[in-house]
């Protein structure tokens, strides 16, 4: 198999993953690696029981991977904690932080490995190689991902984590949520609705 280093797929959307690469490996930084380490023992750890907690996490996450402050929507951590702290039920919550951020943070620490088997496994089809990579404008291709890789890409996405810039260069869309939580303030900041109108309520059975 030829070497991470040399694969003209991985090079091609590198430059858009949170992941750095050296001597055909993938990795996160130490200081993300410790962070999701807290993340995944659960609030006992990290002490994120809360989404404005959260949002500093996100934001801490986000310096140690020297992610420019200004491409995060100005208003997106306050729409992290309105939503868990606010919209969500005290017992959904609990079991958000409690159960659901520790996995979140799980898969992340998973991710490396996770592309690198999937470089690794990756095959032609009909001619047309199937690894994730950069497709131009009007260039055919197929990609082939697993459940787990596409899972943890999309946690990148919740914790916006996906490098931005140059994004508009490629014509690519908006990845990360920090606009779908920068919704959520503006919504409500703006008094367009109230929290109890958006509250958000288990579904029974």
């Amino acid at each position: 198999m030829d070497s991470l280093e040399t694969r003209e797929d991985l090079t091609s959307i590198l430059p858009y993953l949170p992941l750095f690469l050296r001597s055909s490996k993938l990795f996160w930084p130490p200081p993300v690696v410790e962070a999701l380490k807290s993340l995944a023992g659960g609030p006992s750890h990290s002490n994120v029981n809360s989404g404005q907690v959260l949002g500093i996490a996100i934001s801490d996450l986000r310096n140690s991977l020297s992610l420019p402050v200004s491409t995060l929507h100005p208003s997106a951590l306050h729409g992290y904690a309105l939503f868990f702290d606010d919209l969500m039920s005290r017992d959904a919550s609990e079991k958000w932080f409690g159960n659901v951020v520790p996995q979140l943070a799980d898969l992340l620490l998973r991710l490396p490995g996770l592309l690198e088997t999937h470089y690794q496994n990756a095959v032609s089809c009909n001619g047309m190689e199937t690894g994730l990579r950069l497709l131009e404008s009007q260039q055919q291709g197929v990609v082939f991902l697993s459940q787990g890789l596409i899972a943890a890409l999309l946690v990148c996405s919740f914790f916006c984590l996906f490098p931005t810039t140059n994004r508009g260069v490629k014509h690519l869309q908006t990845i990360n949520f920090d606009s779908l939580f920068a919704v959520i303030h503006r919504l409500i900041g703006h008094g367009c609705c109230t929290p109890s109108s958006l509250e958000i309520k288990p579904v029974k059975d």
